[in-house]
């Protein structure tokens, strides 16, 4: 009852306080930041330019379908994939005001060396929500019993480490490579590019949620991916990447094997990765791609063209 009452009245403050900017940008997550808070900001009497990033649909929203065309409200909804802007297609967002744009990366400087090992898994914050992980286990069973054992590194950095969840553990016990993994948590990005820079492959078997950061990652590392057609992957990886069908750990363990055995393969799917990361991922792209959505939302409410040289007043919420 108390979250009803509370998000709601968020979203109030976040208007009053935001009313006189000429483009506010909402980042739209969960809870205090979720589609209530949303829902209730965009009622609200506002001058400025209203655009919504939707980085996922929470519970309350999916519950109550028609609430969602209150996103009409928006002068423009950013979304990273086709899927989710198709879903929200179908819960009556109006078309015209959706645009995709990926989720961007930085390119990070060559190591020293080349040296690589290990398989790297992006978890995120529900691991066992959406993410394959039990035809990533099932695979990586069959890629012990083929190769008598290959090294894999799970890694799950929004993970807190009191709260692993104990399921993905008795998973990795049930297929016999608990002692293959290893778990690593909440690392700092810069950790997180290093661990991507020094592994042979990445592997993202989604079924659902969202793979954008990881995908761009990968592609930024030059890492090869295997990977499913779902979780946003085909709008950032183009024809990139080596692609299986959800829930089919044979064939997943197969391209891992041909991958992990063919250096020429892997590296020029990393050659390819980076080019594609370059023209399509990087965050100068992100940025100019999000500054022309500003320029049309103003320019269809006023007529008026952003003058580069008088900087648009804008907030982030």
């Amino acid at each position: 009852m108390a979250r009803s009452v509370l998000l709601p009245i968020r979203g109030k403050r976040y208007a009053s306080m935001s009313k006189n900017a000429e483009v506010v940008h909402f980042q739209q997550i969960l809870n205090a930041y979720g589609s209530q808070v949303v829902f209730s900001w965009l009622q609200q009497p506002s001058n400025a330019r209203r655009i919504v990033t939707i980085h996922e649909l929470d519970v309350d929203q999916l519950k109550n379908p028609k609430r969602n065309e209150l996103y009409n409200l928006a002068d423009g909804i950013i979304v990273h994939c086709e899927e989710m802007k198709q879903h929200l297609i179908r819960l009556g967002v109006q078309q015209e005001r959706i645009h995709i744009v990926l989720h961007g990366t930085s390119i990070p400087a060559p190591l020293p060396d080349n040296s690589r090992e290990g398989i790297v898994f992006y978890g995120g914050h529900k691991l066992m929500s959406g993410k394959g992980i039990d035809a990533l286990f099932k695979a990586w069973s069959i890629i012990q019993q083929k190769n008598g054992g290959s090294y894999a590194s799970p890694e799950d950095p929004r993970t807190l480490r009191n709260r692993h969840p104990e399921e993905a553990l008795r998973l990795a016990a049930q297929h016999g490579i608990a002692d293959k993994i290893v778990w690593l948590n909440q690392i700092p990005e810069e950790e997180s590019v290093r661990l991507y820079q020094r592994s042979l492959l990445c592997v993202l078997p989604y079924t659902g949620s969202f793979a954008g950061y990881a995908a761009s990652l990968a592609a930024a590392c030059q890492l090869p991916i295997v990977c499913t057609r779902k979780a946003g992957l085909p709008d950032h990886l183009g024809e990139t990447a080596v692609w299986v069908d959800e829930n089919s750990p044979e064939p997943l363990a197969e391209r891992i094997i041909e991958l992990l055995n063919n250096e020429p393969q892997r590296r020029q799917l990393g050659s390819q990765l980076l080019k594609r990361a370059e023209s399509f991922l990087q965050w100068d792209v992100i940025a100019d791609q999000t500054l022309k959505i500003y320029e049309d939302t103003i320019l269809k409410k006023t007529g008026q063209h952003l003058d580069e040289s008088d900087p648009v007043t804008a907030q982030a919420v």
